[in-house]
């Protein structure tokens, strides 16, 4: 009897993937803080390759990518994301950090950031550790700060997004940008 070298079925493929998935039936309690912070890392490697420029036009998509990126954070951070005149991302950066309960933030270092970047648009992202992405009166006056400055030099900020354990909130979807 010969053997057949055709490849395995695609039945069969999937079972022994699901039976070599070290991660199926993991939980987040299983893990300690450390663990967590290297699965995040982990993920983010996986799907960074996978983002296609799309991505930053999809509202649904970007709030969870922004939050599995930031939401994690022990301080405040504030980033950015660059975009260009079809709002595919040219950087995402992270322009400024903080403490646990606030980051001080400077619409002309976005401002110059984003002209030397040669972007049209933006997207503002900001986490709150405290886990509720609710905004705060400083984020509502933050925003207007930036979109105003921005404004001056025609880049359009398309959203401000905010982050936390609890979930995300986009000003722009919420009528506050």
């Amino acid at each position: 009897m010969s053997q057949s070298n055709h490849p395995p079925s695609l039945k069969r493929v999937t079972k022994q993937r699901r039976l070599t998935n070290r991660f199926a039936d993991m939980q987040a309690v299983d893990l300690t803080p450390d663990e967590q912070d290297t699965l995040v890392a982990l993920a983010l490697k996986v799907l960074e390759p996978k983002v296609s420029y799309d991505t930053f036009t999809d509202a649904a998509a970007t709030m969870e990518y922004m939050q599995l990126r930031f939401a994690g954070k022990q301080r405040e951070v504030f980033a950015v994301a660059f975009l260009d005149n079809r709002h595919r991302l040219i950087a995402l950066e992270e322009v400024f950090q903080g403490t646990i309960d606030g980051c001080n933030v400077y619409p002309r270092v976005i401002a110059q950031r984003g002209l030397a970047l040669n972007c049209a648009a933006c997207l503002l992202v900001h986490n709150h550790p405290s886990g509720n992405p609710t905004p705060s009166p400083a984020d509502l006056r933050v925003t207007r700060r930036i979109k105003d400055a921005l404004d001056l030099f025609e880049i359009t900020v398309l959203d401000h997004i905010i982050v936390g354990g609890e979930g995300a909130s986009s000003l722009a979807q919420e009528g506050q940008l």
